[in-house]
């Protein structure tokens, strides 16, 4: 994807694209390239529903002084829309020092999360079976999705405390059923397994899987 900037000639020509299937949810894509993008001094903008860049804002000149007058300003691109299997990421960075390494930071981060464990960017399929809502939400009300989608209606509230079953996986989204037998759509990223038993092998699944 090609800045749209409105002033192409200024910018630095793109030299490297990269494009797959990540596990965070565009809301986190977004909030990673910004902290580790967009900082100085490259500048994080905002250009639509689905993307951002980071644009080079200041240079350091040739006696070591930072100047906002940058002749070329390079680079760095990202789209993020979710699908089936999870989030499409289109990351592009421009020629120029500094913008494909910090492209490539991006790419690596959020393509590894996917088997990496130790990151909370992780692909997160748990069993079908008990869950919660994650702490965040707790003492607030989380409508639950008509439809696996974000533009779907949003249906019954629940809270941390409500006693969810989860039925079944599709792309970021989680079918869950409660007591009364409402059912409804939740993030995966919202959700932690709750055992409905404290033994050893229910805090081995909690953590495998939270």
């Amino acid at each position: 994807m090609a800045p749209d900037s409105g002033e192409p000639a200024r910018l630095a020509p793109s030299r490297q694209s990269w494009k797959f299937v990540a596990a965070a949810p565009p809301r986190e894509v977004f909030a990673v390239m910004e902290q580790m993008v967009g900082i100085p001094p490259f500048r994080y903008e905002v250009t639509g529903p689905d993307s951002a860049r980071a644009i080079e804002a200041e240079r350091k000149g040739f006696f070591g002084q930072w100047s906002k007058r940058v002749r070329r300003p390079r680079w760095v691109t990202c789209t993020a829309r979710l699908i089936e299997t999870g989030t499409e990421v289109a990351v592009e960075a421009s020629k120029g020092k500094g913008a494909v390494p910090r492209g490539l930071q991006l790419v690596v981060l959020l393509s590894r999360g996917n088997r990496d464990r130790r990151t909370i960017y992780r692909d997160r399929h748990f069993p079908n079976g008990p869950v919660t809502l994650v702490a965040s939400w707790a003492g607030m009300r989380y409508r639950m999705y008509t439809e696996p989608r974000f533009d779907a209606p949003r249906g019954e509230a629940v809270l941390t405390a409500t006693r969810l079953f989860s039925l079944g996986h599709h792309g970021a989204f989680v079918q869950v059923r409660t007591e009364t037998g409402a059912t409804g759509w939740i993030e995966r990223d919202q959700l932690v397994p709750a055992p409905p038993v404290a033994t050893r092998e229910a805090q081995v699944t909690t953590a495998l899987y939270g």
